[in-house]
């Protein structure tokens, strides 16, 4: 199951990102070197979706934030795709996070809104693209609903929207699914699983579920223990027709989570005892 191989619908695009040898380190408060990723390399296709998996402390929410432009600090090197990464009508990459970013004292509409705000667009443009995703997410009726008039999974939806009117180069979502309950987690696997097929997304996933990232990614990208590096790239064996509750019901699917549940457990094991022996 391992290897560096784009799957096959990936294969034939352009590369939309490419990180090779990324290594971070921080500066804590008493004056000692923590590395926090050692070594990262990663080739993305346009349209691709990937899923970063790995033991807390490995380095995937510094990789996402550099990606996000929010560090600038690090080694390394990290290439866009030039033609649509130059374009100011769009985002270089947009984020969706864990927990509830809607603002509470705007409606559906201008929370979308507010995300192109740094854009060249006109004001027609911006209207086309709010209604674009607002409908595509789902809130077409709650167009000026406020966050406290709606439920979790859809303020998760609005938030998705956003970051998606931006249409940005690079998706990021940091455990986007987490706060939600368990049966909305699996209704909005399926939707991003649409949503993802509809705007042809360039997806980096970073989540703790081993189930949602072989749902909805072609690819995972398996983490050691700090100071992260690339200990496994598993290729799905999934074609993309398939949705995530279908692919939950295949022999292949609970094989893909145990062989990857190994990995991620032998790098958890080593980070606990290297904890306890510090």
């Amino acid at each position: 199951m391992t290897g560096a191989v784009a799957p096959p619908q990936a294969a034939d695009r352009a590369p939309a990102l490419r990180i090779s040898h990324l290594r971070k380190s921080y500066l804590t408060a008493g004056g000692s070197t923590v590395r926090a990723i050692a070594d990262l390399s990663l080739t993305m296709a346009d349209g691709e979706r990937v899923a970063i998996l790995g033991p807390s402390g490995c380095g995937k929410s510094s990789c996402l934030r550099i990606l996000a432009g929010l560090d600038t600090q690090f080694a390394g090197t990290i290439e866009w795709g030039n033609e649509r990464a130059a374009d100011a009508s769009r985002l270089r990459s947009a984020t969706v996070f864990q927990g509830d970013s809607t603002l509470p004292w705007m409606n559906v509409d201008r929370n979308i809104a507010i995300g192109m705000s740094g854009l060249r667009l006109s004001t027609t443009d911006v209207r086309r693209r709010v209604d674009r995703y607002r409908d595509l997410v789902g809130l077409r009726d709650f167009a000026k609903a406020y966050p406290h008039e709606l439920s979790g999974g859809m303020r998760q939806r609005a938030a998705i929207a956003r970051a998606l009117a931006t249409e940005p180069l690079l998706l990021l979502m940091d455990e986007p699914l987490a706060a939600l309950d368990a049966q909305t987690r699996l209704v909005m696997q399926k939707e991003l699983h649409r949503i993802w097929t509809q705007t042809d997304s360039t997806v980096v996933y970073v989540t703790h579920d081993i189930e949602e990232a072989i749902s909805l990614c072609d690819r995972l990208l398996v983490m050691s223990s700090r100071p992260g590096r690339v200990k496994a790239m598993i290729e799905s064996p999934f074609s993309r027709a398939i949705e995530p509750l279908e692919r939950r019901r295949m022999p292949a699917f609970a094989e893909m989570q145990a062989h990857v549940w190994d990995l991620v457990a032998e790098e958890v094991g080593q980070t606990l005892v290297g904890e306890a022996t510090r």
